[in-house]
Formats: structure tokens, sequence, C-alpha cells
């Protein structure tokens, strides 16, 4: 014999998780003025150890043990508890670091120096601290590389690559892995763009790089357009060899800086109506098409050779000591 089904009963309604506004604003002040306190003791040249005040009943100590770990992280300070010093922002310094280092392999100078200084503010541990101060060196490496132009710059070498290559010996806390491979990467950098100096397809890869990150990182339409102008005078797609429609790309891009000559009126119409049209974005891809049928590879895979390569350590059930 056949049984009719029981309908299923609806699962009880979850009430919401609201947090309590006023007490969550009443322990916000008291972290505040704890940092506040502590703030005052690090300008008078200390180095406060945070811990929890002497309290007479358990409700209270748990509140002092939140205060005092709150502030303690927002300070990127020390917390003693229960008889060790702890630093509870350590997490939080790993988290900058790899975002400095991410920052660093997509040209994001301005990214990289801020997470640097974050985890500057709350690193504890050498190897950290050591990370940072790579970091640092890393970014001078990056920021030449973008700056310095091949063979047009007073230096014949990026001057970073040195800066890097002295600093690594000295990061003791750092596995031999780590360091050997930035010490690798820096004078690959180094390389790639002292052969720009004098082989004009490098020097073209380099500024298609160039003109791929004042894209990338809106450095504005106009710096964008004038490293792929240069890059098409050298690469030489500038002239009737070319397809028509990259030339008259290039016409718009060219009659946004004809205007800066204050040209004759008769001419100042119709480069008006050009330079309006002027697309960085649609010269970019142009130029990349015509530079890989040229070249018989990706471009824009080509100007990775200008990016920092990233340090994974191998997965390994034994840890590498530092001096390894």
């Amino acid at each position: 014999m056949a049984t009719r089904p029981v309908p299923e009963e609806p699962a009880a309604a979850i009430p919401p998780v609201t947090a309590d506004r006023e007490a969550s604003e009443a322990l916000l002040d008291q972290v505040q003025q704890r940092v506040e306190k502590l703030r005052d003791e690090r300008f008078a040249g200390g180095d406060p150890v945070v811990s929890p005040r002497p309290v007479r009943r358990v409700a209270e100590a748990l509140r002092e043990g939140a205060i005092a770990a709150l502030a303690a992280e927002r300070l990127g300070a020390l917390l003693q508890l229960d008889g060790a010093l702890l630093t509870p922002a350590e997490d939080l310094a790993r988290d900058e670091l790899a975002a400095a280092y991410r920052a660093l392999a997509t040209w994001d100078l301005r990214s990289a120096a801020m997470s640097l200084a974050r985890a500057a503010s709350f690193a504890r541990f050498a190897d950290n601290q050591q990370r940072i101060a790579l970091g640092w060196a890393l970014y001078r490496l990056v920021e030449e590389l973008l700056r310095l132009v091949p063979g047009q710059a007073r230096e014949k070498a990026l001057p970073s690559v040195r800066l890097v290559e002295e600093l690594l010996p000295t990061l003791d806390q750092l596995p031999g892995a780590e360091r050997a491979f930035y010490a690798r990467e820096a004078e690959r950098l180094g390389q790639a763009w002292k052969q720009a100096t004098t082989d004009d397809r490098a020097w073209c890869v380099w500024a298609l790089f160039r003109a791929r990150v004042a894209l990338l990182r809106n450095e504005g339409a106009e710096t964008t357009l004038a490293w792929l102008l240069r890059l098409a005078q050298r690469a030489g797609i500038t002239s009737g060899h070319a397809d028509d429609g990259l030339l008259t790309l290039l016409q718009r891009a060219q009659a946004v800086f004809a205007l800066l000559l204050d040209p004759p009126e008769e001419q100042a119409a119709e480069l008006h109506k050009l330079a309006a049209e002027a697309w960085p974005r649609d010269l970019y891809r142009a130029i990349t098409a015509a530079l890989t049928e040229a070249w018989g590879e990706d471009a824009t895979a080509a100007t990775h050779r200008f990016a920092l390569a990233l340090y994974v350590p191998e997965s390994s059930p034994a840890e590498e000591s530092p001096d390894a």
C-alpha cells in the first residue's frame, strides 16, 4: 500500500547576527585611548610593550585582554601575555609583504611602497624585516627599469642591480634558495635592460613594456601615446609600408602633440579633429599586432622579460635552514 509522503517542515529562520554598536564603540574607544598613550611613549623614544592591566574580576580580565591585544596589533607592538612576548600583528606584516611583492611583479610602484611601509610598521620577526629591506631594494630595481631609458640614460647599467647583489648576503634569516633566486632575477633584469641599450629589437620590447605600464597604471593618455610614437619610429612602422589603419592611429597620436606647438589656425581645426580620436589603447593594440607579425612572436609576451618573477619555495617536508 502506497503511503502519502509527509511534507518537510520549513527550516527555522536563522536570526541575523548583528553587532552591538554601543558596546563595540565603547570597546574601540578604550582601545584608542590605550593606543594614543602608547604612541606618546614611542614619540618619547620608547618601544612600549603592551600588557593587560591588572583587574579584579574575570569579566574585566577578558575585556582588558582584548583591549591590550587590539592595541598591540594596531601599533605593531609586542604583547606581554602569560609570561611570553607575542607579536600579534606579524600575520598582517606577512600579508602586506605578499601584497608588496605582487605589486612589484606588476610594476605597481605606488601600491608596493604603501604595502612595504605598512609591513614595516607591523614586522617584528627578523625574516620579515629582512624581506622588507629586500623589498625596498627590488622596488628601486623596478623603478629604474621604468624610469631609465636604455641607451639614453647616463648609466650604462642599472645601479640597483649592484644594490640588490650587495644586500642579499646580509639577509642571513632568509633561505639560501630565496636569496639566490633574487640574485638571479636582479642580474636577469639588469641584462635585459643593458641589451636594450644597443639592440633595436630589445629596445622596442622595452618601449612596448613601458607603454604597457603607462596604460595599465593610468599614467595619462599623452604619456602612453608618447611612448608608442617613439616605439613606432624606432621599429620603422611609421612609413607607408604600415597598415592604413595603423597609420591613421599614428596620425591621430601625432596630432595630440602637434597641437602643443600652436599651429596655424587653418591647421588647428583638422588637428583637433584627429586628436579627439586618439585613443592610447587602440594604438597600443595596433602596434602590438604589427610587432607580433614582424617578429614572429607575441610582442606582449616579450615584455614579460622586464617583469620581476617572485620566489616560490618548493614544498618539502623538511624546511630549509636560513644559512643553507
